[in-house]
C-alpha cells in the first residue's frame, strides 16, 4: 500500500522535529492579517537572510495558519538551536509589510506536545489559503548543522 503525500509530509516533518535538538522557537507574523497572503513570496528573501546571518545554526521552518474568529493568518514558526536576537530586524528587511516576531525557549516537553498535536490533527489547508497548488509547508535550513536529539 502506498503512502499518501500528506502522510509522507507529516511523517518527514515529525522526524525532523523529534529526532533533532531544538531549543528556541520563533514566530513571525504580519501585523495586518490580510498581508499574510504574501508570505510565500516574502519568506524566500527572509530564509536567505537567515541562512546568511547564521550559517552554523540549523532552522526548521514551517508555514502555519492561525484562525482568529474565521480570519485566517499565515505565519512562520521557526525552531532552532540558539536564540536569534535580530529576527525582527531580518523580517523587517525581507517582508513586504510590517511584521511582529516573537521568541521563546523550547523545552523537550514542548516539542513532544507539538508532535502530538501534529499527529492528531489534519494539516492546515495552505492550498486553499494561498490559492496555489502544492505548497511546501516546511523546510530545513543549514541541514548539515542538525544535532541529533540523543547527542
Amino acid at each position: 500500500m502506498t503512502e499518501a503525500s500528506e502522510d509522507k509530509t507529516v511523517r518527514r516533518y515529525l522526524h525532523a522535529l523529534t529526532e533533532h535538538k531544538w531549543s528556541h522557537q520563533h514566530s513571525v507574523f504580519y501585523q495586518e492579517t490580510s498581508e499574510s497572503i504574501h508570505l510565500l513570496e516574502d519568506m524566500i528573501s527572509f530564509k536567505q537572510a537567515l541562512r546568511r546571518k547564521h550559517p552554523d545554526q540549523p532552522f526548521l521552518i514551517r508555514i502555519q495558519l492561525l484562525n482568529r474568529e474565521k480570519r485566517f493568518q499565515a505565519y512562520l514558526m521557526i525552531l532552532t538551536t540558539q536564540r536569534v536576537r535580530e529576527i525582527q530586524e531580518l523580517a523587517d528587511k525581507a517582508f513586504s509589510a510590517p511584521t511582529n516576531a516573537i521568541g521563546r525557549k523550547c523545552t523537550p516537553e514542548r516539542i513532544t506536545s507539538m508532535a502530538n498535536k501534529i499527529r492528531g490533527q489534519k494539516p492546515h489547508d495552505l492550498q486553499w489559503f494561498f490559492g496555489k497548488p502544492q505548497i511546501r509547508r516546511w523546510t530545513i535550513l543549514n541541514k548539515e548543522k542538525l544535532i541529533p536529539a540523543d547527542a
